[in-house]
């Protein structure tokens, strides 16, 4: 199939400006369409176009009816979503937009695992991958086995719309404190996962699937900083031993096509990596990682042959990648006190902001090109 134009169905983040950067230098055009109240983007390259739907349509009828509409329109060749429920959705629909427009996305039963953490450490035991000892919560006779030495505990939904109030995950320091959590939610339809809190880096592996079931390219980097949970820097690293095979294995039993990224609890003195989650899409590190040389976004095309074989590029730039506006964040949250346990390292404030100024400086931004100041200046500086 030749590949004119992209459908990309999502917000406008760092994912998306690097998949768009990706193909726009392959002289793909890439199109924008937001599940949004708010106005489409005016014209931001690298982007050609983009549009608005109504946040309600998701999940329904007339959306979908929406989005194959302006995929005609603008003669999109394939579709590509970084929103995992919206990513579901299209998918359990492919045949609705093949052969005309290819659908970038892993079978739904591939897509429903990595909705369901649950299921992705069934996954990852089998695959022979290191997984810290979990137990699953609905009730809070469920609590009553966790002894009070186990605290504290890192707490994270099976399923973010399986849980109200919905929560990312909680650092619980107690027992009691766990069972009050459990008596505050009005709805648990799938378990809390509970595992013990281990104060480490973490660890994140990129790779990518053909449709054929090869490996494409895996790259493994180290997480030195964490901000709300999440990477906040990220630098190349070789593979503890091991681990690149289970993660092979691991995306073959789940059988996932396309882009993917596993993420870590790293341990450096045992080489150990404790396996935490996999998202089976273009994600929060896809911007970081190109950067390196790892170019995501292309090898998400070639997964599913929708550019040559070899067109990525696969070199490898060693230091540090991060979000420069992520860290004047990190900056502000740091002078106010509110860094949490979640935040890694730990340090006093005055440590923490002299580490990210030392960032700001030395560290290579993931969102700035030489290629394209103008834009990257408007994207950081976007409300």
């Amino acid at each position: 199939m030749s590949l004119t134009n992209v459908l990309l169905v999502g917000p406008w983040g760092p994912p998306s400006l690097a998949f768009a950067r990706s193909a726009a230098r392959r002289g793909v055009g890439v199109y924008l369409l937001q599940a949004s109240s708010k106005h489409p983007l005016r014209q931001f390259h690298p982007l050609r176009g983009s549009a608005v739907m109504s946040e309600r349509l998701v999940g329904k009828d007339e959306g979908l009816e929406r989005i194959k509409q302006y995929a005609r329109g603008i003669g999109a060749s394939a579709l590509v979503a970084t929103v995992d429920h919206e990513l579901l959705w299209i998918a359990e629909h492919r045949g609705e937009f093949e052969p005309a427009c290819r659908v970038l996305a892993p079978p739904v039963d591939a897509l429903r695992m990595g909705l369901s953490k649950a299921r992705q450490l069934r996954v990852a035991t089998e695959a022979g991958l290191d997984v810290l000892p979990t137990t699953l919560v609905r009730t809070e006779d469920d609590v009553a086995p966790i002894p009070e030495s186990a605290f504290p505990l890192v707490i994270r939904p099976d399923r973010p719309e399986g849980i109200e109030p919905e929560f990312k995950m909680k650092l619980v320091a107690s027992s009691e404190q766990l069972r009050a959590i459990v008596r505050e939610c009005r709805r648990i339809d799938a378990p809390i996962l509970a595992q013990p809190f281990r104060d480490l880096p973490n660890l994140l592996v990129h790779g990518a699937r053909s449709v054929d079931g090869e490996s494409l390219a895996m790259r493994c980097y180290y997480v030195p900083r964490k901000f709300e949970g999440v990477t906040l820097a990220l630098e190349p690293m070789s593979f503890p031993e091991g681990l690149e095979v289970s993660c092979r294995t691991f995306a073959d039993r789940a059988g996932i096509t396309g882009c993917y990224h596993l993420e870590f609890l790293f341990s450096p003195s045992e080489k150990r990596a404790y396996f935490l989650e996999v998202n089976v899409r273009l994600g929060g590190t896809t911007d970081k990682v190109v950067k390196t040389g790892y170019d995501e976004p292309a090898l998400l095309l070639e997964a599913y042959r929708m550019i040559p074989r070899g067109s990525s590029t696969a070199r490898t730039c060693v230091g540090r990648v991060v979000n420069k506006r992520v860290v004047l964040k990190h900056i502000a949250w740091a002078a106010a006190g509110k860094l949490t346990a979640l935040d890694y390292p730990h340090g006093s404030r005055l440590r923490n902001i002299a580490s990210s100024c030392r960032d700001l400086i030395a560290a290579t931004d993931s969102i700035f090109d030489w290629r394209d100041v103008p834009g990257s200046i408007r994207f950081h500086l976007r409300g």
